[in-house]
């Protein structure tokens, strides 16, 4: 399967989701924050990332804008995952391969990060 980064600041979401990640099979690695997923994306170079929207430090936005601007990182698939109605504007819908609006059905994420990262089980 595939390597994931979560990034979320809410610790109970963290946990849902690498329970239900791992569940699927693929290996997640978990950040609090935008900087932090940063460096555990170059560390562990996953094949998608899972990230909240607002957070400390660096919000999801930020770290979207960061990744496509990176060179190893632009093709680099991203959810967004929000509570927000309209979480980012029309013209940087593109830095995502998909958004979630919560709460989602675990399922419909569980079917992105497959379609996303080309896994199968």
């Amino acid at each position: 399967m595939a390597t994931l980064v979560v990034v979320d600041d809410e610790s109970l979401v963290t946990d849902f989701l690498t329970f239900l990640l791992e569940g699927e099979g693929h290996t997640v690695h978990v950040a609090n924050n935008g900087r932090q997923a940063f460096e555990i994306i170059g560390r562990t170079r996953p094949a998608l990332v899972i990230t909240d929207l607002m957070m400390p430090v660096m919000p999801g936005l930020e770290l979207a804008r960061l990744l496509r601007e990176s060179p190893e990182f632009n093709q680099l698939p991203i959810i967004l995952c929000s509570s927000v109605s309209d979480p980012v504007a029309q013209h940087e819908q593109h830095l995502f391969a998909a958004i979630l609006r919560k709460p989602y059905a675990p399922a419909r994420l569980v079917s992105l990060v497959n379609e996303n990262t080309g896994a199968t089980r």
